[in-house]
């Protein structure tokens, strides 16, 4: 598959920081207090303030502080239950986690839950199970650029180049700091043979010599993949 000129153009510009939508960045701390925001509007100030030192607790890494604190909470909110669905994923408890992330799918969390239960479809390598909550995902959240970037990945594991492309433009475009986007924009690159183009886009984000080896060879990796399916 070619890369057009329109997507050379596009991916240009989500470089150079002439387009960024909604700006500022987007991280995982961000993402997640704007879900907190928007649906965690019937909690008090006490467990508001809770459930925002729980956040901190995840996002530095802290997966058994926080989810001690979360029992000690004995929060039923959408917001609270969606924290411990994130924690038990990210601590490799993915049957507790995903019982979670479907208990939210009729709440105002059915976004994040669609998110959760496709990482870890992909990370059981049921990719097809995975882009399809990770695309509900998106059409929900349409601006989160981490939920893009997961999308475009499991389509390149599909080898859906050309959409996957797509998603990781928009993650870059949404959230110029996407270093995963990054990274992945240029395992596509290379997947594709867009040699001259991978290189290009490597003195643009200033990537290493030996990293863009090392993605060569799972590009490499993804392309054999891709093919014998």
């Amino acid at each position: 598959m070619k890369l057009t000129s329109t997507v050379c153009l596009g991916l240009i510009v989500s470089l150079t920081g002439c387009s960024q939508l909604g700006g500022g960045t987007q991280t995982q701390s961000q993402t997640m207090s704007a879900a907190h925001a928007s649906c965690g509007k019937a909690v008090d100030a006490d467990t508001s303030m809770n459930l925002d030192l729980i956040e901190q607790l995840m996002t530095s890494g802290r997966l058994h502080a926080a989810l001690a604190h979360l029992d000690n909470l004995q929060s039923t909110s959408p917001y609270a239950t969606y924290l411990r669905a994130e924690i038990l994923r990210q601590s490799d408890r993915n049957q507790e986690a995903a019982e979670y992330y479907l208990s939210l799918l009729q709440t105002c969390m059915v976004g994040e839950a669609h998110h959760g239960l496709g990482l870890i479809a992909g990370r059981k390598n049921l990719l097809n199970k995975a882009v399809e909550h990770l695309t509900v995902a998106a059409e929900q959240l349409p601006v989160n650029a981490r939920i893009r970037n997961d999308l475009g990945y499991a389509l390149l594991l599909q080898g859906h180049f050309e959409k996957a492309q797509h998603e990781f433009i928009t993650a870059l475009e949404l959230d110029q700091d996407a270093r995963l986007a990054e990274t992945n924009m240029m395992i596509l690159l290379l997947a594709t043979g867009e040699q001259s183009k991978a290189e290009a886009f490597a003195r643009r984000i200033n990537m290493d010599p030996q990293t863009v080896a090392d993605l060569n060879e799972q590009a490499m990796s993804i392309r054999a993949q891709t093919r014998s399916r």
